[in-house]
């Protein structure tokens, strides 16, 4: 943007000088013609028309031509929660324009790459929850169905099948340029098991990772009767000060026996509410960012959980999580929801950007911050984001020609270029954060959230690797109202090993079996 306004400067600058090159009176009428001054908003819409996706880019796709080749999508339209309906609006699109922006924005977009690249899009929806997508796919792609081009599902069930040779490595599509900013580069070899392989793609036009994409929601009503402007807060985040003992801090406060029993009911206010213990402590592990795994040189992960900040991280978390001034459990998700916006909780755990988009938080009368998961401490480098363990990201099936990559990642990346340019502007900026927040800082905030995805190894993986990375060392652990994360570790420690190293066994013998790649 910086060298596109200098642009814009420079041109202007030399206005005059095409002004005063021809006075002849002879020439009078080509005289005014050259110096009729453009206005600044015309020399920036003549930039922006040259460099439409950003500055230097040159586009790779203006000749080519499919011949009304169909590109076949095996699409989820699963529900990954009550909080969350499924992505497939802003991926399938709708089959008509709906007078909403986001969507009619996917429908265009469809529209647009169909036309550019001479192909139609097609889709086959699927409905399976979390816990059946890895079996169903399997048998599936085990099969040798070449049906479908692109297979779009849950990171849960698919990234533990990634070595078992069902999916073509994504570097060997020549026409993915995954340096743009369509895509989630770091985030891809994150969640890869090699780190120089890569089976999953993580982009706009899979929309699903940033709709899944956890964030804290407050209630900033409650916060300015309690503690007073709520622009403090934020201004935590900005500091870096926003850390798991200052969130301990103003969630203590919160308690009151509305009813005058005695006892800690659904008819009191807290400072905190989740619906379980389990899914809602996801996003706290992650974001927290103990160091789950290091590289090696190989680009093969090892397990590092078993260190010191894991430690300080349970003790902490278990100081939050198991507080007086937080409930959890005061019924399923929907009435936990209802509790919050009723303005009975300062705070409610477990919310992801998407869950912005329903009535329930759109219809509130109380105003709403959107707030990044907390840091560990001070001496936590940056803000990490979780996206959940079911956000749908895509695979292409190994049972489609390798001859035919060329095809799938020319369309795959127009796909998410045209999703960064056409969709998000309108989700994004229009939709998410003006018309689903109240305030610009939360604006703000949800731009932290969006840009420090991170940890996606353990996400992907803890369940594969017998839960050593959340669900059977912290998790057990908190759950229990312990802060013994050690014993729990050391449990796990060797089974936990040797199925990695099954894992990768089982991915250097699919390399082999494809000549190295």
């Amino acid at each position: 943007m910086k060298q596109k306004l200098a642009l814009v400067l420079a041109l202007l600058m030399l206005l005059p000088t095409f002004t005063a090159c021809a006075e002849s009176k002879e020439n009078a009428e080509e005289t005014a013609a050259l110096t009729t001054t453009p206005t600044a908003e015309e020399v920036v819409e003549e930039v922006e028309e040259e460099n439409p996706y950003y500055e230097g880019y040159v586009d790779p796709f203006v000749d080519v031509d499919f011949d009304g080749d169909t590109f076949m999508i095996y699409n989820s339209i699963n529900d990954a929660s009550t909080s969350l309906p499924s992505s497939s609006y802003l991926i399938k699109g709708p089959e008509e324009q709906t007078g909403d922006l986001a969507p009619d924005a996917a429908y265009q977009r469809n529209l647009d790459v169909m036309e550019r690249l001479n192909i139609e899009l097609a889709y086959e929806d699927v409905n399976y929850s979390y816990d059946q997508v890895a079996s169903n796919i399997r048998q599936l792609l085990q099969s040798g169905d070449s049906t479908y081009d692109l297979i779009i599902n849950d990171i849960y069930g698919l990234a533990p099948i990634t070595p078992e040779g069902l999916f073509h490595n994504a570097y060997d599509g020549k026409n993915f340029n995954f340096d743009a900013p369509w895509w989630y580069d770091n985030f891809m070899s994150d969640i890869s098991l090699n780190s120089n392989l890569r089976f999953m793609l993580a982009g706009d036009y899979f929309i699903d990772m940033l709709r899944c994409t956890h964030c804290l929601v407050m209630n900033k009503d409650m916060y300015t009767d309690m503690y007073g402007d709520p622009e403090d807060v934020y201004a935590m985040v900005l500091n870096r000060e926003w850390t798991l003992d200052n969130y301990k801090m103003l969630i203590e406060n919160c308690y009151l026996d509305l009813n005058g029993n005695g006892s800690h009911d659904k008819n009191d206010q807290y400072g905190h509410v989740a619906f379980q213990m389990w899914g809602p402590m996801i996003p706290w592990l992650i974001s927290a960012d103990p160091g789950f795994i290091t590289r090696r040189e190989d680009g093969y992960p090892e397990i590092a959980v078993n260190n010191e900040r894991s430690i300080l991280l349970t003790e902490k978390l278990n100081a939050i999580l198991n507080n007086n001034a937080t409930a959890i459990e005061l019924g399923g998700e929907a009435e936990t929801i209802s509790f919050f916006t009723e303005g009975r909780s300062l705070f409610i755990g477990y919310m992801r950007l998407g869950s912005l988009e329903t009535s329930d938080f759109r219809d509130a009368e109380m105003g709403i911050a959107v707030l990044p998961y907390p840091l560990l401490d001070e001496l936590q480098s940056n803000y990490v984001s979780s996206t959940h363990d079911t956000a749908e990201l895509g695979f292409i099936p190994v049972a489609v020609s390798y001859d035919r990559l060329d095809f799938i990642s020319t369309v795959v990346e127009v796909l998410c270029r045209e999703t960064y340019t056409q969709v998000l502007p309108e989700y994004y900026e229009s939709s998410l954060k003006i018309k689903y927040t109240r305030d610009n800082t939360s604006a703000q905030m949800i731009d932290i959230i969006h840009d420090n995805h991170g940890n996606g190894f353990a996400l992907a993986y803890s369940a594969g690797l017998s839960g050593i990375f959340l669900a059977n060392t912290f998790n057990a652990a908190i759950g229990a109202n312990s802060t013994d994360f050690a014993s729990k570790y050391k449990s796990l420690e060797k089974p936990a090993t040797r199925l990695l190293d099954k894992m990768i066994e089982k991915c250097e013998d699919m390399i082999a079996d494809r000549g190295g790649r």
